[in-house]
This record gives C-alpha cells, structure tokens and sequence, in this order.
C-alpha cells in the first residue's frame, strides 16, 4: 500500500484514497459514501469538517479523524520534499521563493502552515500551491461593497483580503460573515440551494435578532474552513446561473413558522459582485447578501429558525429542530436553553438601541463638499498658475454620451500624446468623431504598436508619426472598419486583446517617453468595465507609481469599481486625492480652460496672394507635420492671463540666453515688454530677402540665403525675426528637424497652395532650415525644383526661399564664399 499511495495525494484516484481510509481506521459506510461521491485526491484536499458531517453525515470523530490524518500526510510529505533539496550551493530561484512563501501562509487552529503546501483551489487550472499563491500575489487589502446602495458598479480583485470578520458594535456598521462555498458551488440545483439557504438564513436570524445589519459573503475565504488562504481573500466561484441562489431565498416560506414576511423584507435579494483575475478570464463572482433588519419591522420580535439541509441518505432536504440563534462576535450561535428568558428580556433594550442607531444615522451631518475646481487645478498643473505646454498628456476613454462632447474645448487645446479609447464608435458619433472636427490623428489598433525586432525605436516613432499628430487608439475595435476590428466583451477581450495592450503601455512608457514628460488622465464618462481596469493596472506598473496618473468620472455612481480596483494598489487616500468625481463635463471644461496658455479654438490665419488672408484650419496645419508655420495672428490666442503671469518670466528666460521663441516677438511687438534688438545681421538679411523677392529672373523658383554664426552668438534669433517680420507678407514656415527633404518639400508645396485657387498665383514660401549640412539643403531645392516642374508652374519670382541658419567657428570665411547670399 505504500507503494500505491507514494505519488502526491494531490494525484490519488478514487480507489487510492479509498485505500488510505481504511488505512487510518475510517468505517467502511463512511468509505463508501465519499467514493460515490467521486472524492479523488484533489478533492480530499479540500474537505473540511462541517463538509463531511453535513453532507457525507459523518459522526463529528471520524470526521476529525480525517482531517487531521490528511494534514499530517501533507506535512510529511512536505518535509520528506525538503530533505531531498541539495543543501550545498545556491539555491534556486523557485527554492528561495517556496522558503521565503511559507512565512506568509497563517497558521490556524486546524493544522500548521506546512499543510497546506499541496492544498489546491477551486479550478483545477487555479489550484496553485499556497506557497505559488502568496509569491504571486500581494495579499492587498480592499474595502467590501458598499452596504445596501442599489446601482453600485463595483468589482473584486481576486486574492485581495476583506477585514475580517466582525461581530456588531453599532448596529448599522454591518457585521461580516465568509464562506468559500468552494466544494458546495459545484454541487448540483437542489445540493446547493439548500447549502446557501441554510448560511444565510443562519446569518440573517442572528443579525435580526441582535437588530444588527450584516453581510455575509460566499467566495470568500474563512481560514479556520480554507486552510492555505488568508481569513477574507477574495477567491469567488462561477456561476452558470444566478437564479439558483435568488431561488434559493424561497426556503424562508418553510423555515420559519411565522413572521415570514419580516424576514423576506430584512433578507436582502443576493449581489453578485464580479471577481477581477489578472491572471484569468475565468468567470468568478462574490455573492453577498445583505441583511437590514430595521426597527420598524423586527420590534418586539424573537425570530426562531428551522435550517434546511440536505440529507444524503434520504436523499432529500429535511429541516433541523426550530433554533433561536443571535450574533456572538464574529459567530453565529444558538441561544442556549439557561440564556433564553434573559435573552427575551433584553428584546426591548435592543430594539431601543437599533431604534438610536437608525436615528444617528439620519442625523450624521452631510458630506463635506471638496473645492474641486481647485483640486482638478492642482492636478493638471502639479501646482502651478498654468498647464505646461511641453508636457504630453496620454487619455484613457470609454463613451461619451453626446452632451459631453459638447464641452470637450479644453481637450483640443491639451498636448496630446495618444488616446486609448475604449468606444468602438469613437470615430463615428464619440470623442475621436469631434476631435477630427479641428485637429488630424493618426488611427491605430493596438496591434499597430507591436515594434518589429530589426525597427529602432525613431525609426518606429517616425514610421507612426508619434509626435506628429495624436495617435488614436482604438482598444477594442471599430464599428466604421472592415477589417477584422469588431468589438467584443469583456472576457473575450482579455483573452485576444490583453497582450496587446500591455506591449503598448510598456513601449510608450518605457522606451518613447521618458518618465515624468507626460500625464495619464483616465476619463471615465460610462460605466467603468474590466479592460480599463487592467489598463489602469499596466500603466501604474509601467510608470511605477501613481504620481502622473489622475482620473476624471463625472457620475458618482461610476467611480466605486474603479475605486475598489485602484485601491488595492495605490491605498485608498492617493486615489482619493488623484480623482475628480462628480465634477459636470461643462464645469470641467470651463476650470480647465482658464489654466491652459492658449485659447481654446482660435483662429488661425494666413497671408493670400490677393493681399488678403485665410482661415488654416488646424487640422489642415498639422497634416503638414514637418512645418511649424508662422501665422498672421500668431500668438494672438495666448491667454492674457498667462500673458500677465508669464511675460516677465519670458523675456528674463531670453535674456539668460534661452532659446527664442514667437511669443518674445509678439510681447515687444504689443509692447508688454520692450522690442527685441534689431541686429546689423537681421538687416542684411532682410535686404537679401527684399531683393530676392524684387528679382524677376527665370533662373530658379528656388532661392537660397544662408546665415552663419558663432555658437550662442544669436543667430537663430536674427532668422527667426526674419520670419516674424515677414509672416503677413509671405508663408512663413521653420523645417522640424528629422523630416527627410521629400516630406518637408511636399509639405511646403502644401502649405503655398493652402486656400489658393490657382498654383500659378501664390505667395513666396519662407522657409527656415537650421542645423543642416549642405546636402540636405541641395536635396531640399532639387525636392523642391521638381515639384514645381511638376505642376508646371511659371516662375518670375522665387516660390521658395531657403534661410539657412548654421553655426560655425568661422562665420567670416563663409561669407566672403558668397557675399550675395551668406550673412
């Protein structure tokens, strides 16, 4: 027999464990029963007591005997394991974990912690050892859902930890009570309706007779019954049909004599809160029932309860003798017969106190009302007067419904990076739909950002035009795409899409922008579902913290199960401080709108060869990417408050030595700050200019001016006051770095014809290089050359003129090379 039984107890047959029974001395009736039960090794391993005396019918001996015989099994077995590890050399990685997991399992009254080391969950795929278990989870803490509050979105995270259990002390605080349900769950209709009756009617007589509201949980782990599990983790168990435990309430009309109605009205219909795993997409749920037994019904009452229970060897459900039961501590016990006359004395003491209780309730002053305008402020601007304008916002959405989008102003003026959208119809009726309306984007799935092996990570942001235009993340298809985009739910998305999403966030994070240069806003504007939920989780992982992730929800009512999710890994008060809720769209587009340096959708205009100008939508503006084109009204959207905070600090941030930027020509120009200094150097270049613009040569539509300085000398500031000085009169653009000379001249053909209804008649185009060798320079005016050769175009004055701005240690020498176009 010891050779039979030598294999793991996890592994044994039907027959094995049969034979091990009768080895420790278990009668035959008893072996019998639990062999036509089909318990295998498996399943030995997690019966407890209560299990083999109510369903097997086990005398409370033998039932003992079992359980303490199969502990010392695994016990056993588990040192002979150790024994047989080398003990020289360094351990393994799985070696250093099993050593480093034992620590972490509890003991309990039932056995030591090393008796649960081969102890298996619920689902074969799930039953991991309790030493894999720990080292894979963190055994967070998370909050229960919140009592008797009808239209809560909430979720479970699989193996996080509920308080334990607790016995009354309010009255109106619930008591808690906990049940795996592991073995029962799979039971068949009738086996386990009379297992769920039978805890909650248990539960709910003892909290309505001590007038206490109470919860009691199923899928949640009781340590004293689990040994392997922390007292209150978070396990669930599947449901294939909900009705049976709603059904299952139906025992009442036959468990109590009287006063049926009372206890239908103080049993609340079961909950079924989803259980979130990582690591699965199986379907789990908590079912939680609450129990309200309120004043006005339980007064003057003791309620006595006969419990269902399924007897097997009737093979039907038969009720146990009418019992008295009350809350003690964490337990629920039976009134004992030398207790009950002061018990029914004290009915009215207690119902004086629930009847206090249910008062302070209704009188508890109301919720303290946040300023949370200048919470969201705080927020998007990490303290400062205004948003930043370098910084790069990364936005997680699901719907919007339509009088949203009517107040998304703020979101057009914000630096977006990317938008992970959620909305399968974003691009017909949702936010990526009105966004398209005034910026471009760029359409991706989240296949798009899985980077090939041989592709750097430039050539991949170049490829996607990353920092060109705001990428669009369609996360879960799209209803407007023929290709194999289609939307589809929860549990199917986390088995095809997840692994897509985590390469995203990590690459966006980790390799394209470096930490603390973006901001993620989760803006939550519909009910909260799974997939944002391991988004959020991804991103706190990648970003190593919350410190720039925030979260918008409008509607209070959406935010719990983000809340119950987010908590567990940030703590309840950094979630608390890193969310906006309740807050309307409209009042947020308005808050934001006052903190962000532009105006929100201004015009832009440009010069027209007709001596007028033009409206460049900004969508039409970005579309020429490689450009940064200077407007005739540039800057004029520039808030006047940020104008009134910032512009001493501008012109100081100049004159250290700081690079120029538009917004120092606009301030001297309306005289908020004095002029910026007309140099000999801008002179001569605007005279190079005005004559290349006054010469009527048919030589090239391609003209060229080259500025050489020395390093910091202010050579860029002189080409840039060029251009500032000349927008109104010509198109007037500077090259982005990075952008090959094809793409740059396609977008400068662009940006002369813009809003021009014939190519033959448009303005010159001004456009500033800096920094590039020659040679680039030459492929730029054959680009260039070509296509005006193309569109046939009759030149008598230059269509492009290339300023050239270029450092170099030897300016002179330079010039006296060309004299008529170096400066």
């Amino acid at each position: 027999m010891a050779d039979e039984l030598e294999q793991s107890p996890k592994n044994w047959t039907e027959s094995q464990v049969s034979t091990w029974l009768r080895s420790i001395g278990v009668k035959e009736q008893y072996i019998k029963k639990l062999c036509e039960e089909e318990v295998d090794g498996q399943i030995l391993l997690t019966l407890n007591e209560d299990f083999l005396k109510t369903n097997i019918c086990m005398k409370s001996g033998p039932a003992h005997l079992i359980i303490q015989k199969r502990d010392e099994l695994i016990n056993s077995k588990q040192r002979s394991q150790e024994k047989k590890k080398p003990t020289g050399g360094k351990k393994t990685e799985l070696e250093q974990k099993s050593q480093e997991t034992v620590q972490c399992i509890p003991a309990t009254s039932e056995g030591p912690p090393a008796q649960t080391l081969e102890r298996d969950q619920d689902v074969p795929k799930d039953r991991q050892t309790a030493q894999e278990r720990c080292v894979l989870t963190s055994k967070e803490d998370c909050r229960p859902r919140p009592f008797d509050q009808e239209g809560i979105d909430f979720i479970y995270v699989k193996h996080r930890v509920l308080q334990p259990e607790s016995g009354a002390f309010n009255l109106t605080s619930p008591c808690h009570e906990f049940k795996s349900l592991s073995v029962a769950a799979a039971l068949d209709r009738t086996r386990l309706q009379a297992k769920f009756a039978k805890e909650v009617l248990k539960f709910a007589t003892g909290c309505m007779n001590i007038r206490s509201n109470g919860t009691i949980h199923f899928g949640v782990m009781d340590s004293k019954e689990d040994t392997g599990y922390v007292h209150g983790e978070i396990v669930g168990i599947p449901i294939q049909e909900k009705d049976i435990y709603v059904d299952a309430l139906d025992y009442i009309e036959r468990s109590f004599s009287s006063d049926k109605e009372h206890v239908r009205q103080c049993v609340r219909p079961p909950r079924f809160i989803e259980v979130m795993d990582r690591e699965s997409s199986e379907k789990r749920y908590v079912v939680e029932v609450d129990i309200v037994p309120s004043v006005g019904i339980v007064k003057n009452k003791v309620y006595a309860v006969r419990l269902p229970n399924f007897k097997e060897s009737s093979n039907k459900v038969e009720f146990e003798k009418e019992t008295i039961l009350r809350r003690v501590g964490s337990k629920t016990e039976p009134v004992i017969d030398k207790d009950l006359s002061d018990f029914y004395q004290r009915v009215k003491d207690r119902d004086a106190q629930r009847e206090e209780a249910e008062k302070s309730q209704f009188l508890s002053a109301p919720d303290f009302c946040q300023d949370l305008g200048r919470k969201l402020t705080m927020l998007m601007t990490s303290g400062k007067k205004f948003m930043e304008k370098e910084k790069w916002f990364i936005f997680v959405t699901n719907k919007f419904n339509p009088d949203d989008l009517c107040n998304i102003d703020w979101l057009l003026n914000m630096n977006i990076f990317c938008v992970f959208d959620f909305d399968p119809d974003s691009k017909i009726s949702g936010l990526c739909s009105k966004y398209l309306q005034h910026h471009a984007a760029n359409m991706h799935s989240l296949q798009s950002y899985r980077i090939s092996g041989d592709m750097s990570i430039k050539e991949f942001t170049t490829h996607l035009h990353l920092f060109d235009q705001t990428s669009w993340i369609f996360c879960n298809g799209r209803t407007d795409f023929k290709g194999n985009e289609t939307p589809c739910d929860e549990m199917t998305w986390i088995k095809t899409k997840m692994t897509f999403l985590r390469e995203s966030v990590s690459l966006i994070c980790k390799q394209i922008l470096p930490k603390g240069t973006f901001q993620v806003i989760f803006l939550l504007t519909s009910p909260v579902e799974k997939p944002l939920l391991h988004t959020f989780n991804e991103f706190f992982t990648d970003m190593e913290g919350h410190e720039d992730i925030i979260c918008i929800c409008e509607l209070q009512e959406n935010f719990p199960k983000w809340q119950s999710f987010a908590e567990g890994s940030c703590g309840t008060e950094t979630v608390n401080n890193s969310s906006i809720v309740g807050m309307k769209m409209s009042h947020i587009n308005s808050t934001l709108q006052q903190i962000q340096p532009v105006k929100a959708c201004a015009s832009k205009h440009l010069p027209v060869f007709v001596k007028g100008i033009c409206l460049l939508e900004t969508h039409i503006e970005e579309q020429m990417y490689s450009l940064e084109i200077l407007m005739v009204d540039h800057c004029d959207e520039t808030s006047e408050d940020f104008i009134n905070e910032e512009k001493e600090n501008i012109e100081q941030q100049f004159y250290r030595g700081g690079r120029v930027n538009w917004l120092n020509f606009w301030l001297a120009e309306h005289k908020y700050l004095g002029d910026v200094i007309e140099r000999d150097a801008f002179r001569d270049v605007s005279k190079l200019l005005n004559d290349a613009l006054k010469c009527n040569t048919d030589e090239t539509p391609v003209n060229s001016i080259n500025i050489y300085h020395h390093p910091g000398s202010g050579g860029s500031t002189v080409a840039r006051h060029v251009l500032w000085n000349n927008r109104k009169d010509l198109r007037c653009a500077v090259v982005k770095p990075s952008y090959s000379a094809a793409v740059v001249a396609q977008h400068a053909v662009e940006l002369r014809e813009c809003e021009e209804k014939d190519s033959q008649r448009c303005l010159p185009v001004l456009l500033l290089i800096e920094d590039s060798d020659k040679e680039y320079l030459d492929d730029l005016r054959n680009e260039l050359e070509v296509a005006i050769h193309t569109k046939r175009i009759q030149y008598g004055s230059p269509c492009f003129i290339l300023l050239s701005c270029r450092r170099s240690y030897d300016p002179e020498k330079r010039c006296k090379e060309s004299p008529l176009q170096n400066v």
